[in-house]
Formats: C-alpha cells, sequence, structure tokens
C-alpha cells in the first residue's frame, strides 16, 4: 500500500468519531431536557447504568480519536523541525493517554458507588 491510504484513514477516523460524538451530544441533549436531574442521586443512578455508562466511555474514546488526528495534523502542518514535531506528538499523546485513563477511572468508579 502507498501512503496515501494513511491520510485517508485519518480522514475516516475524524469522520467517524465526529457522527459519534455528535449523536452522543444530542443524545444528551434530550436525555437532560426530557429528564432533567435535580438531584445528585438522579444523576448518579443514569451515569451508573451499564449501557449509560458504555456509550459515556465510547464517547471519551471518540473524543481521545478526534482530538488525536486533529492535533497530529495540526503538528505535522505547521512544526516543521522533526524532533520538535517528535517532542510534540509525544506529549500530546502522553497527554491524552492519561486524559483517558483518568476518564475511566471516573467513569468505573462512578458505576460502583453506591
Amino acid at each position: 500500500m502507498s501512503g496515501h491510504t494513511v491520510g485517508l484513514k485519518a480522514w475516516l477516523w475524524q469522520r467517524i468519531s465526529a457522527v459519534y460524538l455528535a449523536l452522543f451530544f444530542v443524545y444528551l441533549l434530550v436525555q437532560f431536557y426530557l429528564y432533567p436531574f435535580t438531584e445528585y442521586s438522579a444523576w448518579h443512578e443514569w451515569i451508573a447504568r451499564p449501557l449509560v455508562g458504555t456509550a459515556f466511555a465510547g464517547f471519551i474514546l471518540a473524543l481521545l480519536v478526534h482530538l488525536w488526528v486533529g492535533l497530529r495534523d495540526i503538528v505535522l502542518d505547521y512544526i516543521h523541525p522533526l524532533g520538535l514535531r517528535l517532542a510534540v506528538m509525544i506529549t500530546i499523546a502522553f497527554i491524552l493517554i492519561g486524559s483517558g485513563f483518568w476518564s475511566m477511572q471516573v467513569l468505573i468508579l462512578a458505576g460502583r458507588a453506591t
């Protein structure tokens, strides 16, 4: 395969993640409009449901993929020295991975707590 498919794959991941993010956002708007949470316990009960927790995990994953592709493209377009480009991309990767682990930990703890 040639290097041309790398850009196509990145474009596809960006679009797939954007669609999921948009659909999830619409779901949240409808959910909060129809069933507004007036107490923490009601919100916690909702977020602790397995389907909702899984959807939130998918949202976090889609957000991280979307961020990575977008930031990677910006770095590749505007940072030309190879060493600096590599350092910035590694820094972004560590920040996104750390944010992903932290977010998943919050979701797991929200699902366990009573």
